[in-house]
């Protein structure tokens, strides 16, 4: 099943910034870094897998993350600056929680 969607352009750019920041090693995690007002936040960084990841493998890219947050939000979609209307690459979840931050953090309302 595939919980990673990434075109070829963006698959090009974040290739691109991994060769430009001299990463060899393409294992690349992808985190559940909390809630912001817009919704979750995420980041990426290499790693090793453990026995609780699942990987996609995309081309040269084997992207790990835990099995829950899978279940949570229902995989990942990468998308190019192109794609994201000139703002950079970005990797947004599926499935958004409705309410964004749910109410947790301040100027949300």
């Amino acid at each position: 099943m595939k919980n990673v969607t990434i075109s070829q352009e963006a698959y090009d750019e974040f290739k691109a910034f991994l060769d430009e920041n001299k990463i060899t090693d393409f294992n690349i995690r992808i985190n559940f870094a909390g809630f912001a007002c817009s919704g979750p936040v995420f980041n990426i960084s290499v790693s090793k897998a453990s026995d609780d990841d699942e990987i996609e493998k995309i081309n040269d890219i084997s992207f790990i993350y835990e099995k829950s947050l899978i279940e949570q939000f229902g995989g990942f979609i990468i998308l190019s600056s192109d794609e994201n209307e000139g703002r950079g690459l970005s990797l947004k979840p599926v499935i958004e929680p409705e309410g964004g931050c749910g109410g947790s953090c301040s100027g949300c309302h």
